[in-house]
């Protein structure tokens, strides 16, 4: 009896190891094929992917700073927050080079947007979206995020982003904003990915087409991991 239990106890311990090396085997190999599609996957690709995944995600929730740098010198231009649901989108913040607020809505074809003196909401419909369209691409920031697949990138390495780890990229871009080239050039971003491919945080600098001393600086961070309800409209 007692070989018996030490012969069966034998096997149970072959057994849970050979299960244990199995699992750990799998494990591993998973990890391979990752890193080998991760490998394999230039990083022209990634960030375009990266960048175009952004901008068609369902829903996300986003914060915005834009400043203006003048000889070493800041001056915030805007400090913005947006969220996007589906085909509706609110953006929200402050103006702080004109001391006032903003507060827009875009759900489909209507733009809403609140008069700052008044406080009244005033409404755009389909026959102004041309125009709609172009304010918004002036005032948000996510439209320097339109790239073509035509970008040189730079792998820069890992860094650890709120909590995140990430690798660092940069790019330089002519860009597809009317608005921002309009008025700027010479595109550099910065651009962090969490493990799952998402774009966590772009920084983007430009110089003034007139005057080499005065530089844009925006920077964007997104947040996966928020709840955005219904977007509706404010009237």
């Amino acid at each position: 009896m007692h070989v018996l239990k030490e012969w069966f106890g034998g096997r149970v311990r072959i057994v849970l190891l050979l299960m244990i090396l199995f699992a750990v085997g799998v494990c591993g190999a998973s990890i391979g094929v990752d890193l080998w599609q991760e490998w394999r996957t230039p990083p022209e690709v990634r960030v375009t992917e990266a960048l175009q995944n952004a901008m068609a995600a369902p829903t996300y929730c986003y914060t915005g700073e834009a400043v203006r740098v003048h000889e070493g010198k800041e001056q915030v231009i805007t400090r913005l927050k947006g969220e996007k649901n589906g085909e509706a989108v609110h953006l929200y913040g402050t103006v702080d080079v004109l001391d006032t607020e903003l507060d827009v809505y875009q759900i489909s074809d209507n733009f809403y947007r609140k008069d700052i003196v008044s406080g009244q909401w005033m409404q755009m419909t389909g026959q102004n979206l041309e125009a709609t369209e172009y304010l918004m691409q002036e005032i948000n920031p996510l439209g320097c995020l339109v790239t073509n697949d035509a970008v040189q990138v730079t792998e820069l390495g890992k860094e650890k982003l709120n909590g995140a780890a990430c690798k660092k990229y940069q790019m330089q871009y002519s860009g597809e904003n009317t608005f921002l080239t309009s008025v700027w050039k010479e595109f550099y971003y910065t651009v962090w990915l969490d493990k799952k491919h998402r774009l966590q945080q772009v920084e983007l600098i430009a110089d003034d087409h007139e005057n080499s001393a005065e530089q844009l600086r925006l920077m964007i961070q997104f947040d996966w991991n928020a709840e955005v309800s219904e977007i509706k409209a404010p009237v």
